[in-house]
């Protein structure tokens, strides 16, 4: 009989085996690698907001997975977000739905747990959109030369910090994640992680001794044989405001004369309005003369679990300002204990699940309708691509307005 349960310390290298063997790529190959990602997972698993479970037939394990107890920015409010990382299936066991079991496992898990919303990143998103999890926020890709940025900040004063400047880091951190849709609170071992990372280089901005912004690079090699030439990957951008945004650029286009090239990946879309020229380097052209300033990647997905409780977990929300009675239809076929009709009341922008007859009727898959809940797309580009079902089109206006999210969804958190 299949079971899941979590994974105690000393079935570690097991967990071990089969997520080695399930990517490769990681280059865990010798004992010594081995015995250094044990460590690691050792501290993880002791985190409290961290879970490791295994899926069983007897004592064979057949799949691995991370559950995460994140609390994440949801619009207007902070809310429990179940996030999935570490997903492998044992090599033996594949197409024997092990995966399809865990994340099964793993939604119900969350939803017992009084969470709304869960989020993952894909090994495949067409697999796990067909499980109803919706897509985020693409990620850019820019590639731009330091002395494309503003030179308002080359005067500010900057300096490394260390680990005594953590609880500083944290919390300006939180001040732009109050103000920053979709981005996860930093937890303890995150914390560790960055400062422990001696690659990592952290520099931070402080205004009258208060720390304003940060960011987090690392120097790596160009491509090419010249050693002399490297690039900046720019990993973190956080600050409070203008002064502080300006500061941190002045200082990486101080670099220069080091740096060839600075690669960000960042969910702004915008951040070429920073460049004086936003081309990338690859002198691609695409339809004709529209210069490359970027590539895109799709990663961070969104699923709704539990459609009744999400309207009380945003009661604190105004969805608009909006007043309107709205029966939502959800399909839901991989949970369908979620799917369902719900009745919505909206007054002056608060909504609250009721009963009765509504204004307008929306139909929608739960995947389509998790993107639009976190404000990763527009209703009226889901009703322009036909993904949606309006009883009124003379609502869609109205809808729209309700749906609308003031930002984008970030999330700089990987797991």
């Amino acid at each position: 009989m299949r079971t899941i349960r979590e994974i105690h310390e000393d079935e570690l290298d097991e967990l071990i085996r089969i997520t080695v063997e399930a990517f490769p790529g990681m280059k865990v190959e010798s004992r010594a690698d081995r015995d250094r990602m044990r460590e690691r997972l050792v501290k993880v698993m002791n985190e409290p907001i961290v879970h490791f479970f295994g899926v069983f037939e007897g004592a064979a394990m057949l799949g691995v997975m991370r559950c995460y107890d994140f609390t994440m920015k949801l619009r207007e409010t902070r809310a429990l977000v179940g996030g999935l990382g570490g997903v492998a299936v044992d090599l033996r066991h594949k197409k024997e739905h092990v995966a399809a079991d865990m994340v099964r496992f793993y939604l119900d898990y969350y939803r017992q747990k009084g969470a709304a919303l869960t989020a993952l990143y894909p090994f495949r998103p067409d697999f796990y959109h067909r499980m109803g999890f919706g897509y985020g926020v693409k990620m850019n890709r820019y590639s731009f030369r330091p002395d494309a940025l503003p030179a308002a900040g080359v005067g500010a004063v900057v300096d490394y910090l260390t680990a005594d400047d953590r609880d500083d880091l944290a919390a300006c951190y939180d001040r732009f994640l109050a103000r920053t849709n979709g981005l996860i609170e930093l937890s303890p071992h995150m914390l560790d992680a960055l400062f422990d990372d001696t690659s990592a280089r952290i520099v931070g901005y402080r205004q009258n001794g208060a720390l304003r912004g940060y960011l987090v690079f690392r120097f790596e090699a160009a491509p090419g044989e010249n050693w002399l030439t490297n690039n900046i990957q720019l990993r973190t951008l956080i600050y409070d405001d203008a002064a502080a945004l300006l500061a941190l650029l002045g200082f990486l286009r101080k670099q220069a004369d080091q740096a060839g090239r600075i690669i960000y990946e960042t969910q702004d879309e915008t951040f070429h309005y920073l460049l004086d020229d936003p081309r990338d380097g690859s002198g691609n052209l695409l339809a004709g003369l529209w210069h490359q300033a970027n590539t895109q990647g799709l990663g961070i997905m969104y699923r709704v679990i539990d459609a009744a409780r999400l309207w009380a977990v945003l009661g604190d929300h105004d969805f608009g300002g909006v007043t309107l009675r709205m029966r939502l239809d959800l399909t839901d076929t991989f949970f369908p204990e979620n799917a369902g009709s719900y009745l919505i009341n909206v007054s002056e922008g608060r909504a609250t699940l009721g009963s009765g007859t509504a204004d307008v009727e929306l139909g929608m898959d739960i995947a389509d309708f998790s993107s639009l809940v976190v404000g990763a797309v527009d209703f009226e580009r889901l009703q322009a691509y036909g993904r949606v079902n309006l009883s009124d089109a003379g609502m869609a206006n109205v809808v729209n307005r309700f749906f609308a999210a003031g930002r984008r969804p970030w999330c700089l958190t990987h797991f």
